[in-house]
């Protein structure tokens, strides 16, 4: 009697290989860093609420503080490392050969990293919105109109798009570059700084991750000009006309860059590299 084991399927390959990223992250020692940000974060933010002027109310101040630092440094910089370090550490301590070997598909392996590093950047991106908000939250003074908890729903749900986007691109990145860190470093500088926020053609902008998250953003606070000028300074005057289908964008922008990582991460012969 054969006594073969049965090859698992697709989405069980998909879960068992989330299950498995995760509980190798857990033990970077990278998620120490992560606790000491989300620490400082909050106390960042409370400090700054006290020392605000009558200029800017707590509602401004946070949507700020959120969207500049937390949704284009902390968020994209976070899921980017996530991503690479999950994907392309395997590569580099050559645990992918474990992997190869096994009689499942390369393409729901890679899947399931991507998840995985979702949900990591996700619980981070969520905590870091809900404490921020919190300590700004408990400056009453600069909420006349009373503190706006939906903010941070709003916050959570943008940033939780921006880490599906952000792992997709990073999966790409980690399957295709020896150096994927350098080019994670040029893609959120170069092409996510500069094009979504220079004064450049709307087309080039909604091949940026960054374009569709703000715009997201606008249309669920809906700001008062000074507050849409702070959050998007290359646009003099703010038009609902300018929202269109930020969702539609990400949801292609994921679609390529996880097609091509898949495909990538299915055909190509890997060698063991020595870590960056």
């Amino acid at each position: 009697m054969n006594d073969l084991r049965r090859t698992p399927g697709t989405l069980a390959t998909v879960l068992e290989s989330a299950r498995q990223t995760l509980l190798l992250s857990c033990r970077d020692r990278f998620w120490w860093v992560v606790g000491i940000g989300l620490l400082v974060l909050p106390a960042l933010a409370y400090v700054l609420a006290g020392r605000a002027s009558e200029r800017i109310d707590g509602r401004s101040l946070y949507c700020v503080l959120a969207w500049w630092l937390l949704g284009t440094v902390v968020v994209p910089w976070l899921t980017l490392y996530l991503g690479v370090q999950s994907v392309h550490g395997r590569i580099e301590d050559r645990t992918f050969q474990y992997w190869f070997l096994r009689p499942v598909g390369r393409g729901a392996l890679l899947v399931g990293t991507w998840l995985a590093v979702v949900a990591m950047a996700s619980a981070a991106a969520v905590l870091g919105v809900v404490a921020s908000f919190a300590a700004v939250a408990a400056h009453g003074e600069l909420w006349p109109d009373g503190v706006d908890w939906r903010l941070a729903w709003v916050f959570c749900s943008v940033l939780v798009a921006g880490t599906v986007a952000y792992g997709a691109v990073a999966a790409l990145l980690a399957t295709w570059f020896r150096r994927p860190l350098v080019w994670a470093a040029v893609f959120v500088v170069g092409l996510q700084m500069l094009a979504a926020n220079l004064p450049v053609s709307a087309g080039l902008r909604r091949l940026t991750i960054t374009d569709p998250l703000r715009r997201m953003m606008l249309d669920s606070i809906e700001p008062d000009g000074r507050l849409a000028q702070r959050l998007w300074p290359a646009e003099r005057e703010f038009r609902s006309e300018l929202i269109e289908h930020p969702l539609r964008d990400l949801a292609v922008l994921v679609a390529v860059a996880l097609a091509l990582a898949v495909w990538a991460y299915g055909r190509t012969e890997y060698d063991s590299r020595e870590r960056e």
